[in-house]
């Protein structure tokens, strides 16, 4: 992999010049962007299709996007502090027949049956103080299932981070309970980004303060193993990365200190720790190596892999420090946007060879919500899909997503202009086809005139070129984080 910061830097400003010819819109104050962070409503979106509004859904394109974020963010004049506290919602995106159905319903966590009953937030969460007199019993009885999506077996799995995968049916997305992988695992952690090998084999990791629990599920939803490192530091760990042979497990300087709600109040910022990097060996989880990097807070890797040296490349989006996660979007919540001052996540290469010093490499892109053809994960790939987090003026996101080829350092974005937010894409590989990139790029955005949400989908390789097919919504939905795709 040759890579030059100054060779992509160029590409990109190109690419940025071309995108600052679409036509400007005049009237910014009717862009309705608190759609995005409205309530939805209690009894959820019914089966609805929606309308075709650009193209042609391409031919072999058959299956369901499903998506899952915070949809309950006010009780009476009450507004939520964090975002990332609101009541899951999960959305089925279902493509066939050159059509597209929307279906969005809660997921009825102990959390929810609780504050729906009293019309209030009291459970404590993350960046939520809650009722002082209410007593967490166990993780799941704070467990909000807002924060991805996995399809096993027959279930659909509403993720967390800190307590139990929430099943569902993944056709009516009723809900079915908490997911037990064994008797002894019950409420145990379960991250919301596990990693699915090619043939379906799924990692993932359960976060205890600095012990790090790993399990290995088959394809059909078995647990095969579960074991236990410690990473000497009760880091905030909300994603990691897979290679062929190893688990890459970033322990950020984001640290647990004290036992007081909410989470975000546990926690401090403590740069002198660095980014230590934990590699662990899939076949024997005793082995064990580490490297370390320059101190940066991170939400998301795209993945990693390894090279013939042995040396670990490993895509991530990484901020200065811990602002954003300890504010959450609040103001946002109850209708107020100022143009952030804090600098946004930005794409880097983390690059850890087998011996020597590990380095971060920063591209200088602003960039989030990196994504990878799935048929390569933890294999030696180029591309990498992404948001990019530039920051607006008149609205919060950002109406970018972009294509990066870590090799030849090709730019390709398309923007789709100031009246959109754009969320999360995943790439949909084209059936019969085994070649990197080969594929389609699925996700929504906000129209934040229309106030509706819309989902694309583009030629996973020529995102330039614009979306192949767009459907839009009689309605908007709230903004959410991740979301997965079930082929039909």
């Amino acid at each position: 992999m040759s890579f030059s910061r100054r060779g992509f830097l160029a590409g990109s400003s190109a690419a940025m010049a071309a995108l600052a010819t679409r036509p400007a819109w005049a009237d910014q104050n009717s862009l309705y962007w608190q759609a995005g962070w409205e309530t939805a409503p209690a009894e959820g979106f019914a089966p609805t299709e929606m309308t075709l509004v650009r193209g042609k859904l391409p031919e072999g394109l058959n299956g369901a996007l499903y998506r899952n974020g915070p949809a309950q963010f006010r009780y009476g004049d009450k507004t939520l502090p964090h975002w990332f506290d609101g009541d899951g919602m999960v959305h089925s995106i279902r493509f066939a027949n050159g059509k597209a159905v929307h279906t969005g319903r809660f997921v009825q966590t102990e959390k929810r049956r609780i504050e729906q009953a009293q019309k209030a937030f009291v459970v404590p969460g993350f960046g939520t103080e809650g009722d002082p007199n209410f007593a967490v019993s166990n993780p799941d009885a704070a467990n909000a299932a807002n924060t991805s999506v996995l399809r096993v077996g027959d279930d659909l799995l509403a993720l967390w981070e800190a307590g139990s995968a929430f099943a569902m049916d993944p056709v009516s997305l009723e809900t079915r309970g908490p997911k037990t992988w064994r008797e002894d695992l019950k409420g145990m952690p379960f991250l919301a980004h596990p990693k699915v090998e090619p043939n379906g084999t799924i990692w993932n990791l359960g976060i205890g303060g600095s012990r790090v629990g790993i399990y290995k599920i088959s394809p059909a939803g078995a647990l095969q193993e579960f074991g236990l490192v410690d990473t000497g530091l009760a880091s905030y760990i909300h994603d990691f990365a897979m290679t062929e042979r190893s688990l890459i497990i970033l322990v950020q300087p984001w640290v647990y200190k004290r036992n007081i709600p909410p989470f975000t109040a546990s926690m401090a910022w403590e740069p002198e720790h660095g980014l230590k990097v934990l590699i662990v060996d899939k076949n024997d989880f005793s082995k064990t190596r580490w490297a370390e990097m320059p101190p940066r807070f991170f939400f998301h890797t795209g993945d990693a892999w390894e090279d013939e040296s042995g040396t670990i490349h490993m895509d991530i989006a990484t901020y200065e420090n811990a602002d954003f996660v300890e504010h959450g979007e609040a103001d946002i919540i109850s209708g107020k946007y100022q143009k952030p001052k804090t600098a946004p996540a930005q794409m880097a290469m983390a690059v850890i060879p087998k011996t020597g010093e590990a380095k971060l490499i920063d591209t200088g892109l602003p960039a989030e919500f990196p994504r990878i053809d799935p048929r390569y994960q933890g294999q030696v790939r180029n591309q990498v899909w992404m948001i990019d987090t530039s920051q607006r003026d008149h609205a919060p996101g950002s109406s970018i997503i972009r294509r990066l080829n870590w090799d030849s350092v090709t730019p390709d974005a398309h923007d789709f202009g100031r009246e959109h937010m754009v969320e999360e894409h995943l790439f949909v590989p084209r059936p019969g086809s085994d070649n990197e990139g080969d594929g389609w790029l699925v996700g929504t955005t906000l129209n934040m005139r229309e106030r509706a949400t819309e989902v694309h989908v583009f030629d996973a390789m020529r995102i330039n070129h614009g979306p192949l097919a767009s459907f839009r919504a009689p309605y908007a939905w709230p903004l959410g984080f991740h979301g997965t795709w079930a082929s039909a």
